[in-house]
Formats: C-alpha cells, sequence, structure tokens
C-alpha cells in the first residue's frame, strides 16, 4: 500500500516547518527528501514514525506497517557490545551467527564484542544502520545516516542498504545529492 501525505502542516512555535504538505510514495520505492537545514525533513520522518504528530492532515498507508529509522544520532547503548545492541531490536530469536555475519560484510568483524563507548563515531553509524536493516520492518527511514562516515565506508553502507532493501520503501534525508543518486531513489525537494 502506498503512503499518501495529505496536506500535512507542522509548526514549532512561530516558526512554520512546513505547511499543507502533501506527497504520495508508492510503496517498494525508494526515495530521497532533500532541502536545506531547518527545512522540515528530520519533522517529517517523525511525523512518518509516529514520534511527532502533525498539526494539521494525515498520513494514509502506515497502518500496521513496521517502521525502523536511524537516526542522525547513533541512539545506541555505550555501555552494551554491537551483538547486544542490535539483540535490542532484533530478539533473541536472531541467531547471533547472522548478527556476526552482518556486522563482517559492513567491516566490522573483530569488534563485535567492545562496548560501543570504545568504538569510532564511523563504527557507531554502521552499526546504527546494520541494526536498522536486520530486524524486520515494511518501512526504513535513514535520516543522513552517512555522516561520519569516510568515502569508502559510505560507498559500502550505500550498497549494503541497496543490497537489504531491494523490495520494500525507503525514504532517505540527505543533504547530499550524490548520495540520493548512488542510493538509486527518486529525489524530493521539500
Amino acid at each position: 500500500m502506498d503512503i499518501v501525505i495529505n496536506r500535512l502542516s507542522k509548526k514549532y512555535g512561530e516558526k512554520q516547518v512546513f505547511k499543507d504538505f502533501s506527497l504520495r510514495i508508492k510503496e517498494g520505492t525508494s526515495l530521497s527528501v532533500m532541502a536545506p537545514s531547518g527545512k522540515g525533513k528530520t519533522t517529517l520522518l517523525k511525523i512518518l514514525a509516529g514520534l511527532e504528530t502533525a498539526d494539521e492532515g494525515y498520513i494514509e498507508g502506515l497502518e500496521n506497517k513496521k517502521i525502523n529509522m536511524v537516526f542522525q544520532e547513533d541512539r545506541l547503548c555505550p555501555g552494551l557490545n554491537a551483538i547486544d545492541n542490535i539483540r535490542l531490536v532484533c530478539g533473541k530469536e536472531m541467531k547471533e551467527e547472522r548478527i556476526y555475519q552482518e556486522l563482517e560484510t559492513v567491516g566490522l568483524k573483530g569488534n563485535e564484542k567492545y562496548p560501543i563507548r570504545d568504538l569510532s563515531g564511523g563504527m557507531k553509524r554502521r552499526i546504527a544502520i546494520v541494526r536498522a536493516l536486520i530486524a524486520p520492518y515494511d518501512l526504513l527511514l535513514l535520516d543522513e545516516p552517512f555522516s561520519g562516515l569516510d568515502t569508502d565506508n559510505k560507498k559500502k553502507m550505500i550498497n549494503y542498504i541497496k543490497e537489504k532493501n531491494e523490495t520494500k520503501t525507503m525514504i532517505l534525508v540527505t543533504h547530499d545529492p550524490w548520495e540520493a543518486q548512488t542510493m538509486g531513489s527518486h529525489i524530493f525537494t521539500l
């Protein structure tokens, strides 16, 4: 089922973030949302995820959808290791061997058992992305997921996301046209 955003409006105090915003996102497609800072990209993702409410308007097509999100910040538990951080969203039914394989795929072999607080920013970003993609979902929301990654790791993570997310709906927020184009997304400017 497509996601249909109908005349959405959102204000913070006197600041109008967006007004009467409408958009249809076809099921199974990838969309990159681009706009200057402060124009509502993150707010839109938070509304889609149910973390914020719109002042006006409504969204259709999210009923019974499992939504996973990579936030601008990693939102990992610093005292836990990568395996345990991923288990928080996957549960014990996820085999540890599978988690190890996914972490190896993104270049983190040998770092699985270190506390998150001891890892670099780029390692944390990769773990946050793996965590969002390994758990079951219908809609994937990515809020500037590649920030802090060097070029090689950015390419690796883009390929990883494209491989894992071939048929599901995805919305990427980015400032970088190269990221949007490389992800193969339809590009929408907010």
